[in-house]
């Protein structure tokens, strides 16, 4: 029986954290509303499609970097979310709910992209299978090591259970935010959350180096 501790990846969560968020300088003028930018965005808006990047881009990059590690597609992903929101947008029902939607859209592709490299028998950090150098990165050797063994472990998730705890456990959403962004129930949504948690846990008590490796990060956190 494992003993109950804090998920180890949560607490190794903000070393995946690679992709800075761009705030932008502080405006004068009143910011938009959700419902407000859909408007604009639907009546083509010369200057509604960067304010959607900008509000919009640094969350899809923080969850594409948690979800697949450190890699040099994601700034070519995030385009290619942002392409299919543009094309999906008259579907929108809700303008208010323009980031789940938004959120979907990037749940959608990284499906696709997590498939693509399963049946290309690629592993998750890069080509080589060693860590890119990333841009304003700081991981020391230990820490990369512990990285790529982590995604090591996601890459034996399915698909499913790896997108809900990444949104769960790294990105700190609800269940009900969850399921709002994997497109399914509640109920369901708890159960690859449960799912892969376990699993999680199960890989990493299983990797002495690994516990080892967060027990030390936790203590240091003391």
């Amino acid at each position: 029986m494992i003993k109950s501790k804090p998920h180890p990846v949560r607490q190794f969560a903000p070393r995946l954290q690679l992709v800075s968020d761009r705030d932008g300088s502080a405006r004068t003028e009143r910011r938009l509303t959700d419902v407000e930018l859909v408007r604009a965005l639907r009546t083509e808006d010369p200057a509604a499609p960067a304010e959607l990047w900008a509000r919009c881009a640094p969350m899809v990059q923080r969850v594409l970097v948690k979800a697949l590690g450190p890699c040099l597609e994601i700034e070519d992903l995030t385009q290619e979310i942002f392409l299919r929101v543009f094309v999906r947008l008259p579907a929108l029902r809700d303008p208010s709910a323009l980031r789940a939607f938004v959120l979907s859209v990037a749940m959608n592709v990284l499906k696709w992209e997590l498939r693509r490299r399963w049946v290309g028998r690629k592993i998750r950090l890069s080509e080589s299978g060693t860590l890119p150098d990333i841009k304003g990165a700081s991981i020391d050797t230990e820490a990369r090591h512990a990285l790529r063994r982590c995604y090591r472990i996601f890459d034996s998730l399915p698909t499913s259970e790896r997108l809900a705890f990444v949104l769960r456990y790294m990105e700190g959403m609800t269940i009900g935010e969850v399921s709002a962004a994997l497109g399914v129930s509640t109920s369901t949504a708890k159960r690859w959350v449960n799912r892969g948690a376990a699993k999680v846990a199960q890989e990493v008590a299983n990797d002495p180096d690994l516990d080892r490796f967060f027990a030390d990060e936790e203590r240091g956190r003391a």
